[in-house]
């Protein structure tokens, strides 16, 4: 008795099936995507950028459990990272790492100090970039002032009021390990005497986050939160692709749009 052919939609099903498992896998344990909401993280991540999440990067999980079988590596200062809100787990944000365990941060007058060590920073201009209020949905612009800060990755030791020749004796001796460069937005003037903090110390397992758009980001400042480095989802890689003001899409000119420059773009 001849076999009774497979129907050819079958295997059609059993394919999709295999690759929906196979992407939802990946997902799981190798990258995800994840769109930035709002502009905490500008002009490193643009409001409207979906950036591609390495989930290994610190370490192999439990595919859909949120347990790690194996820690490869921790957070570093200058680390990029999507992770849980501890205000409310429900929520993933996406911000800066820049205290990690025992470190004390603190701002002086728009200035970063970690472990009482400046880090430096260089004024490299202007920057306008749109931005959309989360009340009313209406398009803001803004000018603001555009800097490039440099994170030491060492051990850091060091006075907030040792002089700018020992504060940068202290850097380079915690640079000679590495060091990470981002941009950072500063939106308003400097108030003389302005501090904020100190932060922490930063306890064991957990990580202080700031966003690159310091003074418009919700961030480890705000009731002074730590996140547990179990919470973090993984470390952004790139800008897989980008929708929104100044974008291009057919008809719509002054409207929002696919912002090509954006495209494949690493994250530092």
């Amino acid at each position: 008795m001849a076999a009774r052919p497979v129907p050819a939609w079958r295997g059609l099903l059993r394919s999709a099936l295999l690759a929906l498992a196979v992407a939802l896998l990946l997902r799981a344990t190798v990258a995800e995507p994840f769109r930035v909401p709002g502009g905490s993280m500008a002009p490193t991540l643009l409001d409207g950028d979906v950036v591609m999440v390495s989930r290994l990067a610190y370490g192999l999980g439990l595919p859909f459990t949120g347990l790690t079988l194996l820690r490869l590596a921790s957070p570093r200062r200058g680390d990029v990272v999507v992770f849980r809100d501890p205000r409310d787990r429900a929520r993933l944000l996406v911000r800066r790492v820049i205290g990690v365990d025992g470190d004390v941060v603190e701002l002086r007058e728009q200035q970063l100090y970690v472990e009482g060590v400046a880090q430096p920073r260089l004024a490299i201009g202007e920057l306008t970039y749109a931005e959309r209020e989360p009340d009313t949905g209406l398009l803001r612009h803004d000018a603001c002032r555009l800097y490039r800060e440099m994170l030491a990755l060492g051990p850091l030791a060091g006075s907030i009021d040792d002089g700018p020749e020992a504060q940068a004796r202290s850097w380079a001796r915690a640079a000679a390990s590495g060091s990470m460069g981002h941009q950072l937005l500063q939106c308003r003037r400097i108030r003389q005497g302005r501090n904020q903090g100190p932060f922490g110390p930063v306890g064991a397992g957990q990580i202080f986050v700031l966003g690159d758009n310091r003074d418009r980001a919700s961030d480890g400042r705000d009731g002074e939160w730590q996140v547990p480095v179990r919470d973090v989802i993984g470390r952004v890689a790139l800008v897989g692709w980008s929708w929104g003001p100044g974008g291009w899409w057919p008809g719509r000119p002054e409207g929002p749009g696919l912002r090509f420059d954006r495209l494949l773009k690493p994250v530092e």
